[in-house]
């Protein structure tokens, strides 16, 4: 019997040494779902809208999916899609087929799909995609650019039936003294994607904040960044509710000229845009005459405003004392964001959008300086357990008893001064514990950081975290390997979390549920919430939007003209620009066999000013 033991015990050994030796020990409930030799190519960058994401997408009928980027030797980096199971971890499509990656980017969810930016072959450079998560239903809605890529991106869903992208046409292309991207609309379907309006997107921005978005829905509206295609004003807050009216700039925020006797006016350097209740906009804009303050939107122009100026006055060289708000959030009736007290610094702030509303909630960090006390530096994270977490810095002085300083650590608020307390000194002394991507998945909390300082010079250590109930101390789920795990973004997928890492770049998938948890109450919700504003326009008022479309495309004999507005005439040029045909007259049929084999430039000229430059193929 001792025999059979110790050989069991030496078994057991020798499982347990090889798994060190291929791969970390893994929690229970915490599986790779990758196959071996694929690696999952999310970037580790904080932006929503950054280009290689993890994306869910599905309906509560039929359940939730993950869409991400992976890459192995055969087929290069492609589309893949994850059902939560080994088994149903596979590529979608070898897109660009052979070892060439297609550059699969924006995954963005639409309905029950995915749409995102992919190139399928030399010719057709980078187009418009959609994705059911299957082979055949996983094609490119329209060529936008047949000259060029269009490199659609910045999607976002508007209402119900469409979403809204900027994209490079070939009029945007050529328009100006530089290439640009204009406002797109879709439903998904070729003949429902269509230019929307021909201003200048600025995409990311030029405010490009580490993890604000630069779209951003509000109801059925999306407020975005934009210029106007004639570069008169700069970054300035525009808005769409999917009609070509209903696409404006909400105002130019910064009216300072960009050069002495020019009349454009300088950018408004927009950011960290952030949806209160489906009903208006928190944001963080520059002007020349107050600096980087918060403001808000309704979406018109007149219901636009500068909340508060918090650093009022000029600094040493003349410039306004802006200090910004930032990782904004909103919590209950509030938005809650990073803002500037003249003596306490940079600590939380709440506002319900008027100034005598704005307030400091809690001085974190107390350690005085010459003009009172040093910055808290708050970002926060998310609401769990009816609070809402953040991260703060209570000073970095190991010898300090007055206040005791614990380096950059987790608190959460009640939204009370009183209520706002250090949560736990997670990376001990002063050592920061950098927590970031705070989610809640099924009842309980999730986030990345560390409980140990990296050594100087190397980045944060990043290992998996979570929590079952706001006083409850951290409890470090998994540790990688040695030195930075740098897990990131971490997602739910129907109640599990997926997340990857950099050091084992593969997608995880961890099965957990808290010991009181209660399907009812811990069941987050997977499907966007519209709210009850203006209804969503019926997918057959996008024909109002002026458009047309040439075809057959590539042709022989002749092109055939469909088009939303009166036509009035038309123009053939070739690729120099040189004026081949021209003809009056509300004429729907092209002849194009005198044509030499070669591509075209046609454009069809409507009575009402409107005007749509094509290409075809002879």
């Amino acid at each position: 019997m001792k025999k059979k033991f110790l050989l069991v015990s030496a078994l057991f050994a020798g499982l347990v040494s090889n798994l060190f030796a291929e791969g970390p020990v893994l929690p229970q409930g915490m599986e790779i779902l990758t196959p071996e030799g694929v690696t999952v190519t999310t970037t580790t960058d904080l932006t929503y809208d950054k280009k290689k994401p993890i994306t869910i997408s599905g309906s509560k009928q039929a359940g939730y999916k993950a869409y991400f980027t992976a890459s192995d030797s055969e087929h290069g980096e492609e589309l893949w899609i994850s059902d939560g199971t080994a088994a149903g971890t596979k590529m979608v499509k070898d897109i660009y087929p052979g070892p060439t990656s297609s550059d699969v980017g924006y995954i963005t969810r639409f309905k029950d799909k995915v749409v995102f930016q992919a190139r399928a072959n030399e010719e057709d450079e980078t187009e418009l995609w959609i994705s059911d998560g299957t082979t055949a239903g996983t094609y490119m809605i329209l060529d936008i650019n047949m000259v060029g890529s269009s490199n659609p991106c910045g999607f976002t869903w508007l209402d119900e039936n469409r979403f809204i992208f900027a994209a490079t046409d070939y009029e945007s292309a050529v328009y100006g003294d530089s290439e640009q991207q204009w406002l797109w609309i879709s439903d998904g379907t070729e003949s429902g994607t269509q230019l929307l309006k021909d201003c200048r997107m600025i995409y990311p921005g030029v405010n490009a904040n580490s993890d604000g978005r630069h779209f951003e829905r509000v109801g059925r509206k999306v407020f975005f960044k934009a210029d106007t295609k004639d570069n008169e004003y700069g970054e300035e807050l525009w808005v769409t509710n999917g009609t070509p009216e209903g696409t404006i700039m909400l105002g130019d925020i910064n009216q300072k000229p960009i050069n002495e006797g020019v009349t454009a006016t300088s950018n408004a350097n927009i950011g960290w845009m952030t949806n209160f209740k489906n009903e208006k906009l928190f944001f963080i804009a520059y002007s020349d005459e107050y600096g980087n303050e918060p403001h808000v939107s309704d979406g018109t122009p007149e219901g636009t405003y500068l909340i508060a100026d918090m650093a009022e006055g000029v600094n040493a060289q003349g410039n306004p004392n802006g200090a910004g708000a930032y990782t904004a959030r909103t919590w209950k009736d509030h938005v809650y964001f990073r803002g500037h007290d003249p003596a306490y610094g940079m600590e939380l702030f709440k506002t319900d959008f008027t100034r005598e509303g704005t307030v400091m909630v809690a001085d974190l960090n107390t350690n005085p300086t010459a003009t009172g006390t040093a910055h808290g530096n708050p970002d926060l994270h998310c609401e769990f357990d009816g609070v809402l977490f953040l991260k703060a810095a209570t000073g970095s002085d190991a010898a300090a008893t007055n206040p005791i300083n614990y380096g950059l650590e987790l608190f959460y608020t009640d939204g009370t001064t009183e209520g706002t307390i250090m949560q736990s000194d997670l990376n001990p002394g002063i050592g920061p514990n950098a927590a970031w991507e705070g989610i809640v998945i099924s009842g309980s909390f999730f986030f990345r950081a560390q409980d140990q300082t990296p050594p100087t010079g190397s980045s944060q250590f990043w290992e998996l975290f979570s929590m079952d109930s706001k006083d409850e101390f951290p409890h470090k789920v998994v540790d990688l390997g040695e030195g930075p795990d740098f897990v990131h973004t971490l997602r739910n997928l129907n109640g599990e979390l997926v997340f990857t890492s950099t050091i084992i770049p593969s997608l995880f998938k961890y099965h957990y549920r808290k010991p009181n948890y209660d399907a009812a109450k811990d069941t987050e919700e997977m499907d966007p919430v519209f709210g009850q504003g203006e209804s969503g326009i019926v997918e057959t008022e996008i024909a109002k939007i002026a458009s047309a479309i040439l075809y057959p495309n590539p042709a022989s004999d002749v092109v055939n003209i469909s088009s939303t507005f009166d036509i009035a005439g038309y123009t053939i040029r070739d690729m120099s620009g040189r004026t081949l045909v021209s003809q009056q007259g509300n004429e729907k049929i092209i002849p194009v066999s005198n044509l030499n084999k070669g591509t075209y430039i046609v454009t069809v000229n409507g009575a009402n000013e409107n005007a749509k430059s094509l290409l075809i193929v002879k």
